[in-house]
């Protein structure tokens, strides 16, 4: 009895350690060049009101190629001069105060202006032709920066190793 246990763990043994070709290895991808890179884009917006909600509404600013978990960061120059603060972001004038906010979902944005008195007066300058920036963080890029980073406009571009010349413009 001994020796036929022997024999089969011998012959286990051997089937086991013998081992076919691998298989054909296959073609090497490029490391990190295929992850998804931040974008920023730049574009105006122009405001319709809304009488029945009292709120000033954009145009729809659509994207390509951004996926679920994506991050979404608006900017405004609030004086069309470059200088961008983050948005929602205030302002307090004589009427009262009124907001630069924004909703997106998976592939649009749309800016808006909502206040706790009548913004049926506010003047062109603050509803025509305002220079906006939209930041779109793949999802697995947010968790390696710092909440402070997304507040200020210059620390982002900087986090992110965007320069001006890589800003993308929307058609």
């Amino acid at each position: 009895m001994k020796k036929i246990t022997l024999v089969l763990s011998l012959f286990t043994l051997i089937l086991t350690s013998c081992s076919g070709s691998d298989g054909r290895d296959g073609i090497d991808g490029l490391d990190g060049l295929d992850a998804p890179k931040p974008t920023v884009f730049e574009d105006r917006a122009d405001y319709t009101y809304n009488a029945d909600g009292n709120i000033w509404v954009s145009q729809l600013f659509t994207f390509d190629g951004s996926e679920p978990g994506d991050v979404y960061l608006a900017y405004i120059s609030l004086n069309n001069d470059g200088v961008f603060t983050n948005m929602p972001t205030s302002i307090f004038d004589d009427q009262g105060e009124f907001q630069y906010v924004f909703d997106h979902d998976f592939d649009t944005v749309e800016m808006q202006i909502i206040g706790d008195s009548d913004i049926s007066g506010l003047d062109a300058a603050s509803t025509t032709n305002v220079q906006i920036r939209i930041a779109i963080i793949p999802a697995d890029l947010v968790g390696s920066f710092d909440q402070a980073d997304f507040a200020n406009y210059n620390s982002l571009m900087s986090a992110l190793d965007i320069q001006e010349s890589d800003i993308q413009t929307l058609d």
